[in-house]
Parts: C-alpha cells; structure tokens; sequence
C-alpha cells in the first residue's frame, strides 16, 4: 500500500489528537509555546490533507471498522492505526515536515481556538 495513502487515513486521526489533548497543557508555565506549535501543526496538517483529498477522495472509503482502498478492502487494527498516527504526528512535530512557528500569546486560554 502506498505511504501517501496511509498518510491520508492518519491525517484526521492526528488532527483530532491534537485538538483533544490541547485542554491538557492550559495549566502548563509554557503553555503557549506548546498551544502555538499544536496551532501550526493542526493547520498544516489540515492544509496537507485538504491538498491530498482531491487524490485520495474516490480511492478511499471508510466503511465500519474497514478502508476501501482502490476496490480492496483493508483492516487496520487499532494498534496499526495508533502506530500509524503516531508517525504522522512526528513528521509534523520534529520530522520532515515540521516548519517554523510563530508563537503566539494564547492568553486567556481558550479550549476552541480559531484556526
């Protein structure tokens, strides 16, 4: 299976970590350096997958618990997925595709940040 594909399916899956775990540093001394780097790298991530969904989008299907992958079905256990995710999220944090981020002054704290 391609790598691109797999990048596809575990965008969203990092994207709503980030936005869950964002709550947990609001009490953290630092918490803006951290809020601001989960900021940036929610929204390349969402701009990454928004660029490879007119690729993907007739390729791959959701369906229950299973992928839809150019006509073949595929089964990723959970521990696949978490793995999988958990690669996405590196390449953006400190991996190949991290960037540059301005920090920014996220005070008061705010639980739904407009991105």
């Amino acid at each position: 299976m391609d790598q691109q594909i797999k990048e596809y399916i575990a965008l969203p899956l990092a994207i709503n970590v980030f936005k869950h775990d964002r709550p947990l540093f609001k009490n953290w001394s630092m918490a803006n350096l951290y809020l601001s780097k989960i900021d940036h790298v929610v929204e390349q991530m969402q701009d990454d997958f928004n660029q490879m969904r007119s690729k993907y989008y007739n390729r791959v299907r959701k369906l229950n618990n299973a992928y839809i992958i150019d006509g073949r079905k595929f089964t990723f256990t959970a521990d696949q997925l978490k793995e999988m995710t958990a690669d996405v999220a590196k390449r953006y944090m400190y991996g190949d595709k991290a960037t540059d981020f301005e920090m920014k002054n996220i005070i008061p704290y705010t639980e739904n940040p407009s991105l």
